[in-house]
């Protein structure tokens, strides 16, 4: 398992509104289950839930510097 960039996780949070699928295209090096998972630690970690630990510190941080300022790739919401 490779470790996800900074370029790769802004690809996927900022693909709300795209499918597993077309994101996968976007991140060839992933697959549709590991966006999966990381789409749900983003949905987990904006609704204060206990499935973050599937984010990596520098996911954690990202969230963290930018909220208030993110849509959730899941569920649309902002945070």
């Amino acid at each position: 398992m490779t470790r996800w960039s900074q370029n790769e996780f802004e690809i996927l949070v900022n693909g709300y509104g795209l499918s597993d699928e077309e994101l996968k295209q976007r991140l060839p090096g992933r697959t549709c289950g590991a966006i999966a998972v990381v789409r749900n630690g983003i949905h987990s970690y904006h609704n204060e839930g206990k499935f973050i630990s599937a984010l990596s510190k520098m996911m954690l941080q990202y969230l963290k510097d930018k909220r208030g300022s993110l849509t959730c790739p899941k569920c649309g919401e902002k945070f």
